[in-house]
């Protein structure tokens, strides 16, 4: 059976082997939380990074709108978070699960954390792409969540290993 171009695209793709973040924002009816493997850091003076958001994204309004965002990046046992946030229905994040991070919210998970304002959006193709000026940044160490040909693992933390 032939596969479509689009699925033998996505399948290589997934060759690649990604970090993961949940981007996450003031929505009207509380913080808004969305799964994210396509942050990459696009330059270091001035701080800019960048996300693609999908156009049939249920969230699409709360993130193409959003002024202010934080990015959480995923420790290696916060694949359920990942999931969860992937599915639009479990788009909220309770009160107890974020804090404010500038003007941001982030998740209290994670090993890094942005405070990101969006500097420009441009369309491309089926995605918006999203570039974030980095307001403020913290990181821990900790073993990393990762995506790789469709599947969650984790990659440990070098400086850790002995």
């Amino acid at each position: 059976m032939e596969i479509e171009p689009e699925q033998a695209y996505r399948r290589a793709m997934g060759a690649f082997a990604t970090g993961v973040t949940v981007v996450a924002a003031d929505a009207p009816r509380g913080v808004s939380g969305i799964t994210v493997n396509s942050l990459t850091s696009v330059s270091l003076k001035p701080r800019l990074l960048l996300w693609c958001l999908g156009d049939e994204s249920a969230r699409y309004e709360v993130f193409a709108h959003a002024e202010d965002w934080g990015v959480t990046v995923l420790s290696a046992n916060e694949r359920a978070l990942a999931l969860r946030f992937a599915r639009a229905e479990t788009e909220g994040v309770a009160p107890e699960e974020a804090e404010a991070f500038g003007a941001a919210p982030i998740l209290k998970a994670g090993i890094a954390w942005f405070a990101c304002r969006t500097r420009e959006r441009r369309k491309a193709g089926d995605h918006l792409i999203i570039i974030g000026e980095v307001l403020d940044f913290r990181v821990k160490r900790g073993a990393a969540l990762t995506f790789y040909r469709g599947l969650y693992g984790h990659l440990g933390d070098p400086r850790e290993e002995t």
